[in-house]
């Protein structure tokens, strides 16, 4: 909001960048914000037997230019083969130096190596980066999906010649949802 006063509200639309006034019982009776929710509910991912929607429901019955917050995952990134190469040789030096002390020491080496290798499986090396959490206050631009992704303009992001504000949202990795004066969470 630019100024407001006790009837009026002067704001910068977002699309033409151009300043507009609107009554403030408009605001209060037509616009819903992206980010405020008055109620928290706990959702699953699909709809359950008894008509509770799921998040994927409540996602797709967005429709328009309705606004939200929505917080994901972002897509995984493959790591480059030099990468994962030099992580692996990174843990296998470790493991080696680890087993040479120990084996040094005249411990028991084949448990330290029952450990090390439990450690390796409840932590492996994985070929690709895990995405982060990202959180995107905008609206939707496209309504159907195969795959689940669907293209969103994300407000916060300046949009310029170089920059369309689209970023994509996949379904399957919604932490939680703010719409309507909810915010979703999903189990």
């Amino acid at each position: 909001m630019n100024k407001v006063s006790s009837s009026n509200a002067w704001l910068t639309h977002f699309e033409s960048g151009e300043e507009v006034q609107i009554g403030m019982s408009y605001l209060k009776n037509y616009t819903n914000s992206a980010d405020l929710f008055e109620t928290t509910v706990k959702v699953t991912k699909e709809d359950k037997k008894d008509g509770t929607l799921g998040i994927r429901s409540i996602w797709e019955n967005i429709h328009s230019g309705q606004v939200f917050t929505v917080c994901f995952k972002k897509q995984d990134k493959p790591k480059s083969k030099k990468k994962l190469n030099e992580e692996i040789d990174h843990l296998v030096n470790q493991f080696s130096e680890d087993i040479d002390k120990v084996r040094a020491n005249k411990k028991g080496v084949a448990e330290r190596a029952k450990q090390l290798i439990t450690k390796l499986v409840r932590e492996p090396i994985l070929p690709y980066e895990e995405g982060e959490e990202r959180v995107l206050r905008g609206y939707k631009i496209q309504f159907e999906s195969r795959d689940g992704r669907y293209n969103c303009i994300d407000m916060d992001i300046q949009q310029t010649d170089k920059e369309s504000g689209v970023r994509p949202v996949n379904i399957n990795t919604i932490k939680y949802l703010i719409f309507g004066g909810v915010k979703y969470i999903v189990e």
